[in-house]
């Protein structure tokens, strides 16, 4: 031992230097401060440090026994040794009790330095001790104000699986007091036994292998389900030995379900992206069908145009040739109305002008446009409307002939009276029946049904799947057919827009899909419904169309059946004899073919090409009526009504105006109406149709 300071209190200089040589004999290596009185003995305490203090007992003025008080006082610390001659076993005894560390006889000094280095080992032991139990509770107060401030619920655990520690955060997670933790178990804490077995097993793992785990629960609170993971450590004794287990548990909930949110997010995006890929798909086969249709129609009409042309045919041929170009422009005029339809439908701006309509004389005048086309298939078509005492039936077959079909005013049944759009209505039932005869085979059956149901009718009603709450009556219209049928996984988009059960380029029908999408829009934009029916592939198809019924009372029933009169008869084209047109339109074709249609119809004639050579005109040609294009260079037809408008009426002022466009659509019609024009007609249009509708603005 070496580098060591002893405070010795001691009157004799000759004991003093005995105990250094003892000690220094010892291999004790020491710096020796010797004191003689009270006064020197606490300045040195004061001032100095000191790892060891031998001290006299009976000192002149002065005892042992103070100055051990005076050590205590000030380094309490320091091992304190008695040396002395005249101390006795009890007052030995006594001072030890005092705090004295051990006492030497100067009789028997050899023992002093095994006392120094017994005290010495102790003072060590003890410091140690001293500064680990300082460590020891800066570590624990650390730990403690770690826990009680932490979010994480923090547990300490022990070998019987019961909470010996809980942190504050552990009642705010669970609601329970922390005394009602500690010494329980989580099973007697009354948590269900799925969690708690779960717990206690990933418990009893760690306390056997001495590895932490992770692991994730939830339980059901107040606040819904919370989600914790949770961190499982041992904490050892001295010797190695698992003494207890320390758990974290971080409240993971805002995470899971954000987790959950994205997971929910990409699952959704997928879908759309299916969804796109499949739009994606469907658009491509349908602009591929759209191709295909667009320009079959036009290799008809630009083939035989090219024949008439170069050759000269016989009258059959030429007969043929006219047929086949107006079958074909009429087959392209349909392709263009379905497809402005359909955007109608999209953008929400197909409207209708409803008002009471006979359902019978709609159906019939569907049928007849769809004559021919049964004809050329030796399809029998028929008619039914199944009521008491009356039956109707338009039947056409191979080898059978035409059978007439009854006038469309014939049959004036108030029973099937609709609030709807006579046209748009006969265009349900003609594209229904233009989709089963397209699908049904040479020589096969297409049936029409009319059929009123509910109010006093039979019991079907209860069962029906168009519901009535302010009307419990409405007319039934079938459409059956003997044709291909529809596949059972098809079935659910046929009335979908763009879908077909056959896109492929070796498909045996043609068309683009719209017809049937069509079909809904217009039964629902009457308040009705449709659905389709099939028994599977070669088994046909079955359309069937419900129409809530247009109440009748009193008086009002006479106005009704004779509006549906005045609906349900043509009124004949009105001769142009002398009638003057004004026709404008910078295409030379479309032109010409308005001046030829209208001259035939002995009306007298002026064209030019653009609104400033019609203003021009007007001033020495004095029209009846005028004919404009629409979309025209430098100004358009919009432009050239409102300056005719802005005309007197000597002028040509007043004048009556048709808007004969391409541009089609319903905003369209009404700018053109808003304009100053009286009617609007979209292109193509028929000669007599046209010479109609200027027979009708002359005569009112």
């Amino acid at each position: 031992m070496s580098g060591l300071r002893f405070l010795l209190l001691e009157d004799s200089l000759l004991d003093a230097e005995l105990i250094y040589a003892l000690l220094s004999e010892g291999g004790i290596a020491c710096e020796q401060v010797q004191v003689k009185t009270q006064a020197e003995f606490q300045m040195a305490l004061e001032q100095d440090s000191f790892d060891l203090i031998l001290s006299d007992y009976s000192l002149p003025g002065f005892d042992g026994i103070t100055a051990l008080k005076m050590a205590q006082h000030y380094c309490p610390d320091i091992p304190f040794i008695f040396i002395t001659a005249t101390m006795g076993e009890e007052v030995a005894i006594e001072t030890l009790k005092s705090g004295a560390t051990d006492y030497v006889l100067k009789q028997r000094l050899d023992r002093l330095v095994p006392s120094v280095r017994r005290a010495l080992r102790e003072a060590q032991y003890q410091r140690a001790c001293k500064i680990a139990e300082a460590e020891l509770h800066r570590r624990e107060q650390e730990f403690r104000a770690l826990a009680e401030n932490s979010p994480d619920a923090i547990a300490r655990i022990d070998g019987e699986l019961r909470y010996c520690y809980v942190n504050p955060a552990t009642e705010l997670a669970t609601g329970i007091p922390l005394e009602k933790w500690l010494g329980k178990t989580v099973a007697e804490m009354g948590y269900p036994e799925k969690l708690h077995e779960a717990w206690e097993a990933r418990l009893r793992q760690v306390f056997a292998t001495g590895s932490g785990c992770w692991m994730e629960f939830n339980f059901p609170s107040q606040k819904g389900h919370i989600y914790y993971q949770v961190r499982i450590v041992p904490e050892y004794t001295q010797n190695g030995n698992v003494q207890s287990l320390l758990s974290i548990a971080r409240d993971v909930t805002e995470y899971k379900l954000a987790e959950r949110a994205l997971q929910a997010r990409e699952a959704e995006l997928r879908q759309q992206k299916e969804e796109l890929e499949r739009a994606n798909r469907i658009k491509d086969e349908f602009l591929a069908v759209l191709s295909h249709e667009l320009r079959s129609p036009l290799n008809a009409i630009l083939g035989w145009s090219k024949i008439l042309r170069t050759r000269t045919l016989d009258a059959t041929s030429l007969s043929r040739a006219l047929e086949t170009i107006e079958r074909n422009a009429k087959l392209q005029t349909q392709l263009i109305e379905d497809l402005l339809d359909v955007s109608r439908i999209i953008s929400g701006k197909l409207t209708l002008r409803p008002h009471p309509t006979n359902l019978i004389p709609a159906i019939e005048a569907a049928i007849d446009t769809m004559r021919l086309a049964a004809q050329a298939k030796s399809i029998n078509l028929q008619f039914t409307i199944l009521d008491s005492g009356l039956a109707t039936a338009d039947k056409m077959a191979s080898g059978q002939g035409e059978i007439s079909c009854p006038p469309q005013s014939t049959i004036q049944k108030p029973k099937f009276l609709v609030l709807g759009d006579p046209s748009r209505l006969q265009q349900i039932v003609w594209n229904l029946l233009s989709n089963a005869i397209k699908f049904t085979p040479q020589g096969g059956r297409v049936e029409v049904d009319l059929k009123r149901v509910g109010g006093d009718q039979e019991d079907e009603t209860r069962s029906s799947p168009f519901p009535t709450p302010h009307s419990p009556e409405y007319v039934r219209i079938t459409v059956r057919d003997t044709g291909m049928g529809i596949n059972s996984n098809f079935l659910p988009y046929v009335f979908d827009s763009f879908r077909q059960a056959d896109g492929s380029t070796t498909r045996k029908h043609g068309g683009l899909g719209l017809g049937l999408a069509i079909v809904r829009h217009l039964v629902e934009l009457h308040g009705g419904t449709v659905t389709a029916e099939s028994a599977g592939e070669g088994q046909g198809a079955t359309f069937t169309v419900h129409l809530p019924i247009l109440e009748k009372k009193g008086a009002g029933k006479s106005t009704l059946l004779s509006s549906l009169s005045s609906l349900s008869s043509s009124s004949p084209s009105s001769p142009l004899e002398g009638v003057r047109v004004l026709v404008v339109d910078d295409d030379a074709d479309s032109r010409d073919f308005v001046v030829f249609a209208l001259q035939d119809f002995g009306a007298i004639t002026t064209a030019v090409t653009s609104a400033a050579s019609a203003l021009e005109v007007l001033a020495t040609f004095q029209p009846d009526v005028l004919i404009s294009d629409i979309g025209m260079p430098e100004e358009d037809g919009y432009s050239l009504i409102r300056q005719v408008r802005a005309l007197p009426p000597e002028k040509g002022g007043h004048i009556q105006a048709i808007a004969l466009t391409a541009y089609a659509g319903d905003r369209d019609r009404h700018l053109a109406i808003a304009a100053g024009f009286q009617k609007h007609l979209s292109k193509p249009v028929m000669p007599d149709e046209l010479a109609n509708v200027v027979a009708q603005l002359l005569s009112h």
